[in-house]
């Protein structure tokens, strides 16, 4: 069973992930060089730190990553087996460098600098893995381009790292790693004025021209299909915005209409895929507190003098990416209809598919459970599986077949069937996918003016086929009998009806809206005794 889950993984694989694997597992790539030049580029204009990350750094020992407070006294603290992988490399990545009013911790920061230059020898360790490479040459660059001067010492360390990360490209992960590693090499490269740096200019333009045009859709989301990293992305081609167009003036080196074109779509793929809360939905790997929200990434873009368009159309079918989204005053609903993602590179892809999310009056009623952690854990199987979202689990199975931290083997491939507009609001839509025991769940929603009509179909045989509906914290809900179920949410009323032959109960899970942090929830939990079921709901007090 192992041998087939690994067969069906590999096959989606490129040629170079498969080679460059084999090829950093046989060969450590390594620079001899240990002395750089360390002349720097002539600014325009000091970098402005427009989005500022939280707090991290709560004294020059004591950090909090991921809701998890940890120690940094001794030079084994920054590879120590007492923290997961994770929050190392959160440590790593110097993110406080560039957080709210980091100007108070300068003296700290400095001292940081020092430590993990004195205690991270070349090339072992966390330090010298290309992703936190990358993260961490980027915020070193930011802070010294804010007026803190770095150091001949502290030049070097820079200039070494970036050289290491020229040599250990991500070519065996691709997608948003290799995109880290090209904004990281074109950040030294832009940085430095060298012969060196010149070479990760180029290495670093030549992967983000080839990669912007496929890791962004046509519809403007970032093909790995879930908003937090969409929301990471968008931050880095603003990034790489303003590095090149405004603080080096250096329009020659990019194609700079091409490049606001890309982050204007993306910014309005990420509006239709949050809620009015201002926050991202929970497709895929997503949580709150990694990623930029919608608002300050396009006041950053604003910024930028980057113009956002703004539409009165808020529905969307969103056909490149697969999610369709539908907004009226009393409600948001955003459902995802797309692949896993990249099919060589689906890591953060959930077995979700025909899963939905809804706000009412502003506030989340109906959510995916989230993601709290990374690894190989039973935990992180459970969050990506069907049973965490709100779909129908079919014979007990995930829709796709994930398995370790980050893989999929067998995946489905939904269908947008139909879909009927009016006066750019669309009214309902139909979609379906064969599962992989080759049931066929038909998922068609109608859009009323004072409820939703949620309809589900089962086509084929099956032995069991359940449908979970993941209600917010903050939503209380009591059942009035086996198909009425009444909740409350901030003083509303919100009735839930049934009709099928069904049966129903309400157990205990958990949300998890951030990592490192699980919280109590209700979940319905729908027994599907024929082929099909439906579900209403509507407000009493506000028409849905």
């Amino acid at each position: 069973m192992k041998l087939l889950k690994l067969i069906h993984t590999i096959k989606y694989l490129k040629f170079v992930q498969l080679f460059y694997r084999l090829h950093y597992l046989l060969l450590k790539p390594k620079t001899k060089q240990t002395v750089f030049n360390t002349q720097l580029k002539k600014l325009a204009q000091n970098w402005e730190n427009t989005i500022a990350k939280p707090i991290s750094m709560l004294s020059p020992t004591q950090f909090v990553f991921l809701n998890h407070l940890g120690q940094l006294n001794t030079a084994e603290d920054w590879n120590t087996t007492q923290q997961e992988k994770l929050w190392l490399y959160n440590l790593h990545y110097f993110d406080d460098l560039n957080a709210e009013n980091a100007i108070d911790r300068k003296d700290w920061h400095t001292d940081l600098i020092h430590k993990w230059i004195a205690e991270n020898p070349y090339s072992s360790g966390n330090a010298w893995e290309p992703y936190p490479n990358s993260l961490r040459i980027v915020n070193w660059v930011k802070w010294s381009l804010q007026g803190n001067r770095l150091n001949e010492l502290q030049l070097q360390s820079l200039a070494l790292q970036a050289e290491h990360l020229s040599k250990t490209v991500e070519w065996h992960i691709l997608a948003n790693h290799l995109f880290a590693n090209a904004k990281a090499l074109i950040f030294a490269g832009m940085f430095f004025d060298t012969s060196e740096s010149k070479k990760w200019l180029d290495l670093g333009l030549k992967i983000y021209k080839k990669e912007i045009d496929e890791q962004v859709l046509a519809d403007g989301a970032n093909f790995e299909l879930t908003p937090m990293y969409h929301a990471i992305f968008l931050e880095d081609l603003l990034d790489i915005y303003q590095l090149v167009v405004i603080c080096y003036a250096n329009t020659e080196l990019l194609d700079k209409e091409h490049l606001k074109n890309k982050i204007q779509k993306m910014l309005e793929w990420l509006k239709y895929l949050s809620h009015p809360d201002g926050e991202i939905s929970f497709f895929n790997d997503a949580a709150f507190g990694i990623a930029s929200t919608y608002e300050n990434l396009s006041h950053y873009a604003e910024n930028l003098k980057i113009n956002i368009e703004i539409t009165g159309i808020r529905d969307a079918s969103l056909t490149d990416s697969g999610y369709i989204s539908v907004e009226r005053e009393a409600y948001k609903f955003i459902i995802d209809v797309a692949e896993v993602g990249p099919s060589y590179q689906p890591g953060h892809a959930h077995a979700d598919t025909l899963s939905f999310e809804l706000s009412i009056l502003g506030s989340r009623f109906i959510v995916n459970s989230g993601i709290s952690q990374y690894g190989l854990g039973t935990e992180r199987l459970y969050q990506r599986g069907t049973s965490a979202h709100n779909t129908i689990e079919i014979d007990q199975q995930n829709s796709s077949e994930i398995w370790s931290g980050f893989r999929v083997a067998r995946r489905v491939s939904p269908k947008l069937n139909t879909i009927h507009y009016h006066d750019n609001r669309i009214l309902d839509f139909s979609a379906s996918y064969k599962s992989l025991t080759g049931v066929v769940h038909n998922r068609a929603v109608d859009f009323q003016d004072n409820q939703i009509i949620l309809k589900d179909n089962l086509l084929g045989q099956f032995d069991s086929a359940i449908s979970y509906i993941h209600f917010h914290p903050d939503v209380k809900i009591r059942q009035e009998s086996n198909h009425d179920f009444v909740c409350e949410l901030n003083d509303h009323i919100i009735d839930i009806r049934l009709q099928g032959d069904i049966d129903t109960m309400l157990i205990d899970r958990y949300w998890h809206p951030e990592f490192g942090k699980s919280i109590s929830n209700t979940c319905l939990k729908i027994n599907l005794l024929s082929n099909n079921y439906e579900m209403s709901i509507s407000c009493r007090d506000t028409g849905l």
